[in-house]
């Protein structure tokens, strides 16, 4: 059946694709087709490789969540006795990587290109609203946690991810790819002109010049979106909210490995719910996860890419394309695999 469903979804509007699924340490789906470039020249197959957007912020949230463990913290710690510079008073670790720490969006224009001056610009900037609200940082959250992990360990987010996890666990997830893998990256294809996205109260924000949502998610400025991803340094610089490349196998192991670790309970414990500050949707957050109903987590990314995990059912996936779509989330189609098998 649910192959069925993927070649149904492939037929219509997509370009290339891959979706694979875990339980319990073995796969259990694996299936990839259709064209690695808008040429069609180029096949899609397992080892097709993506940039996958925001869906890197899984693994971001759990490189901070180890390295606080090894420096005797943990997420109910101070962010303060790591980055005491930051201007958020008595905040947490939980609350900040829960998106409740109101640093979404920089009023100084920094290039996201320059490290140091990104970090310069979130020492100087103000909370821009109170903690228990909710408000997605679709950029900042991974200099932030990039930051974090070079002063409790002194390596970047980038080794941290491939040295400990990554290979370890023989991981097709890059965070920062060795141009030895640039062969093996598909083209990013824009979505198709004339879809309105959804939700459309995000979208009207998103246009909305000078709105809180527009500036966060261009901020850091100097990147605006699928071209740019296409290029190698994008690949290579290793951003930890939006920088990751990897294939659907990788999403989906990643997510197998993670169902067993210990701290997963810290992960996915509820941190804040409410109308969300940036989407301008209702959310839910864990340690750096977004939670569903039903006990599902994961994180999606720009485009329509995901992994999700299910803590009851041992079983993760991972989905990746190369089709862009307008929408905030992926699409009903996209998701509909997963019914397949959750």
């Amino acid at each position: 059946m649910i192959e069925e469903k993927f070649h149904e979804l492939l037929a219509g509007e997509e370009l290339g694709m891959s979706f694979v699924a875990f339980q319990d340490g073995k796969e259990l789906v694996s299936l990839h087709g259709g064209w690695a470039d808008r040429h069609e020249s180029k096949p899609w197959n397992a080892d097709t490789l993506i940039p996958v957007w925001s869906a890197t912020k899984g693994p971001m949230a759990v490189c901070v969540l180890i390295a606080l463990h090894r420096a005797g913290m943990n997420s109910e710690s101070l962010v303060r006795r790591v980055w005491p510079e930051l201007k958020v008073g008595e905040l947490t670790f939980g609350e900040l990587f829960s998106h409740q720490g109101g640093l979404a969006a920089l009023d100084e224009r920094v290039s996201i290109w320059n490290y140091d001056a990104v970090i310069a610009a979130l020492e100087n900037q103000e909370p821009q609203w109170e903690v228990g609200t909710p408000g997605y940082h679709p950029r900042t959250i991974g200099f932030i946690a990039d930051e974090m992990i070079r002063r409790l360990d002194g390596r970047s987010l980038s080794v941290f991810w491939h040295e400990e996890i990554a290979k370890p666990q023989d991981l097709d997830f890059w965070i920062g790819l060795p141009e030895s893998e640039h062969h093996r990256v598909a083209e990013l294809v824009p979505a198709r002109a004339g879809k309105a996205g959804e939700p459309k109260v995000f979208y009207e924000a998103l246009l909305q010049k000078d709105s809180l949502t527009r500036r966060a998610f261009s901020s850091p400025a100097e990147f605006t979106g699928v071209s740019e991803m296409n290029q190698a340094r994008a690949w290579a610089v290793g951003w930890p909210a939006m920088g990751g490349v990897a294939s659907a196998h990788g999403v989906a192991k990643f997510y197998d490995w993670l169902l067993r670790q210990s701290f997963l309970a810290e992960l996915i414990e509820l941190r804040v719910s409410g109308l969300d500050k940036i989407q301008r949707i209702p959310a839910q957050y864990g340690f750096g996860m977004k939670l569903e109903s039903a006990g599902l987590f994961g994180h999606p990314g720009a485009g329509g890419s995901y992994g999700l995990a299910d803590p009851q059912k041992k079983l993760s996936c991972g989905f990746v394309m190369n089709r862009f779509e307008a929408n905030l989330f992926p699409s009903t189609a996209r998701r509909a695999l997963v019914s397949q098998i959750i």
